[in-house]
């Protein structure tokens, strides 16, 4: 069962390249995400958290990025937002549903 995962990712400083292989990662793990800001996008995927940061860690470490933020949390029950695009909302809605 899909599960919306919250990753915090802090990319400054890494290459071009890098950046590519962790979003490539992301998009492996599903296609069904939603990048809230330029360092956290929301996963809908059937992975642990565990599991998803270590692929992630994975196609930085082959790009050779240097150890970086990077959190991986669950959402779930009921969490308040504000300033979302109405797409976006109605995206993290939709994936709440079906967890």
């Amino acid at each position: 069962m899909p599960q919306c995962l919250l990753v915090l990712h802090a990319l400054e400083g890494v290459g071009p390249a890098a950046r590519k292989a962790f979003f490539d990662a992301i998009f492996e793990a599903s296609p069904e995400h939603w990048p809230l800001h330029a360092g956290a996008t929301l996963v809908a995927t059937g992975l642990s958290p565990a599991y998803l940061r270590d692929h992630l860690r994975r196609a930085l470490n082959a790009e050779g990025a240097p150890e970086l933020l990077l959190l991986v949390c669950p959402i779930s029950g009921t969490p308040a937002w504000a300033g979302l695009p109405p797409e976006g909302e109605a995206w993290l809605r939709e994936v709440l549903a079906e967890a």
